[in-house]
């Protein structure tokens, strides 16, 4: 399956996705994950985190995100590209 990041891990739990400023919005759908996740922002302007049944969220850079598992969530499209780091907990 193709995704509309490009990821490197960097620990045995952590990674850095990028989101490309030119991708298609609608490769960003909604989904979840079988691991509670915690996301914290290092680039990008605009874009926005929305979990299921709430509105969306600015993503602040350098501030913490907990995505819990099994939770259905997107991110919406910014202006710039996105770098996240993601840590998932197992």
């Amino acid at each position: 399956m193709d995704f509309p990041f490009v990821e490197r891990q960097v620990s045995s739990n952590r990674f850095l996705r990028e989101f490309n400023k030119d991708v298609d919005s609608s490769e960003l759908i909604w989904h979840m994950d079988r691991e509670d996740r915690y996301v914290t922002v290092k680039s990008g302007s605009d874009w926005k985190l929305q979990m299921d049944n709430e509105l969306p969220v600015l993503l602040e850079m350098k501030k913490v995100y907990f995505i819990p598992k099994f939770t259905y969530h997107r991110i919406i499209k910014g202006s710039t590209k996105l770098i996240i780091e993601v840590k998932k907990i197992i």
